[in-house]
């Protein structure tokens, strides 16, 4: 008899369906923006309508528990987001309730006062449904009063989540006496490992806000690496000449997206590692000398590019590198490109340092800083 009005009410689902799954998807393109907006960063947002099968199984599960299970459940629509740290599953909460009708007594932070019987990292669950205001939008009217449930989890959660249902332990009593302690132990490191990721993070934070002072202030004797880096690149007098040199030859083309700059400045990095430059006083004193003097010989001129790229591209030919270096970062057109423009430049560059040398004492300056000099790797090709 249960199975029967289960699959009755699945029949019923199943017609209704279409409705749920609009839902879910607009409720995710929804968040997102909202998200965008706060300028919270998440892993993913992703969405589903409960499907048919699970929705019967449920009913055989839970029995006589649903006089009407369409109306009932408040899953059918669902949403799961994966944020990066654990605070911002907070702050993922803040927006949700400014935003939506929440139903109190059936959302749930899982992780609080979790029984001390009982397993799991797991997540925040908010069941909710559209704000009066936005249920009578036009867009949104077919939805109003449909519930769906919101888990917010971090990465590590959810990845416990996952392998904790493969071994579907619910509470010590169910797990075999020498696993216990194992599985207390890992849930512990996985909470642990969160709150350290948002450490890491502030300190991140810390030392960006520290080399950004230190660059305003001239004061470039500061390791290389991808904070300083930054720092540089975004507020140095010298860079800011660079930049300035390559509009003026309408070379420089700000058209990529921050991810691509991201990569931009990692290959930088990449190469100054590979010619040993080990600190921003170094590299400042190079571009001024050795790159500066030179840009009226563009690497190529067909090529929207960042302020990184160029440096990589103008460093690359400057240090005659091999294709082998060349084609790993760019590829090989641009190899062909590089490696013609690099005999001009080194051409140029020769004629430039005798002129410099004839009129220039080679005696360092007593108010600047002599720099370390930067060699080459012996995978150079001097061409």
């Amino acid at each position: 008899m249960t199975q029967l009005f289960a699959q009755d009410w699945g029949a019923e689902y199943r017609a209704a369906r279409g409705a749920y799954e609009a839902f879910s998807l607009r409720l995710q393109s929804l968040v997102i923006d909202l998200l965008k907006d706060a300028q919270i960063d998440v892993i993913q947002v992703e969405a589903r309508a409960k499907d048919v099968d699970s929705f019967i199984e449920k009913i055989d599960r839970k029995g006589a528990k649903y006089e009407n299970p369409i109306q009932e459940m408040t899953d059918l629509v669902g949403l799961r987001i994966i944020t990066y740290y654990l605070e911002d599953v907070g702050r993922v909460g803040e927006i949700l309730r400014s935003q939506f009708i929440i139903d109190e007594s059936n959302s749930v932070d899982k992780a609080a006062g979790f029984d001390p019987d009982r397993f799991g990292y797991t997540s925040v669950h908010y069941i909710l449904k559209l704000s009066p205001a936005r249920g009578r939008l036009a867009e949104w009217r077919p939805f109003k009063g449909i519930r769906a449930e919101i888990q917010v989890r971090t990465a590590l959660q959810h990845a416990w989540a996952a392998v904790n249902h493969k071994l579907d332990y619910k509470s010590t009593t169910e797990a075999p006496a020498k696993l216990r302690r194992r599985l207390f132990r890992l849930s512990a490191l996985f909470e642990l490992a969160d709150e350290q990721f948002s450490e890491l993070r502030d300190e991140r934070e810390r030392i960006s806000t520290q080399y950004e002072g230190e660059v305003r202030e001239g004061h470039l004797d500061i390791p290389l690496n991808e904070a300083s880096l930054l720092a540089y690149l975004d507020d140095s007098d010298t860079t800011r000449n660079f930049a300035e040199q390559l509009r003026q030859l309408k070379l420089f083309v700000r058209n990529r997206d921050d991810r691509r700059v991201a990569r931009d400045r990692s290959d930088l990095l990449k190469v100054l590692n590979l010619y040993n430059v080990g600190s921003v006083a170094e590299l400042d004193g190079y571009i001024k000398t050795d790159i500066i003097p030179n840009v009226s010989i563009p690497p190529f001129t067909d090529y929207g590019t960042s302020l990184a790229d160029w440096l990589t591209a103008y460093i690359l030919m400057d240090k005659r590198a091999s294709k082998e270096i060349v084609v790993d970062i760019y590829s090989e057109p641009v190899w062909d490109k590089l490696s013609k423009a690099g005999k001009i430049w080194q051409e140029k560059k020769g004629k430039n340092f005798g002129r410099e040398a004839a009129r220039t004492p080679q005696v360092p300056s007593a108010r600047t800083p002599r720099s370390r000099a930067i060699s080459r790797p012996d995978t150079t090709d001097r061409q």
